[in-house]
């Protein structure tokens, strides 16, 4: 079982995946194998470290932001160094 509870869209995918397994095993045996099943499709989503859609559009506007800030920094940068009186 994973150290944190999933988020609900997590939690439904795994549920909805363990139905389908259930739906390829015996009827009517197995419930420990179920278990299983279930706790180790909850960890493999947990180690997946998915973050909301929001998120990463706020981490990739904000990366975008800082390679347009090295992009004229580097320009300044190359207009000084061409600028440079000889020593």
């Amino acid at each position: 079982m994973p150290d944190r509870p999933l988020p609900d869209v997590l939690e439904s995918l795994a549920k909805r995946v363990a139905n389908a397994v259930a739906g390829v095993l015996p009827s009517g045996g197995a419930p420990e194998l179920r278990s299983r099943i279930d706790g180790a499709i909850e960890s493999a989503l947990a180690r997946l470290e998915l973050v909301p859609r929001e998120e990463y559009e706020r981490q990739l506007a904000a990366l975008r932001r800082l390679e347009a800030d090295i992009a004229r920094l580097e320009a300044r940068l190359a207009t000084l160094e061409a600028n440079r009186p000889e020593r």
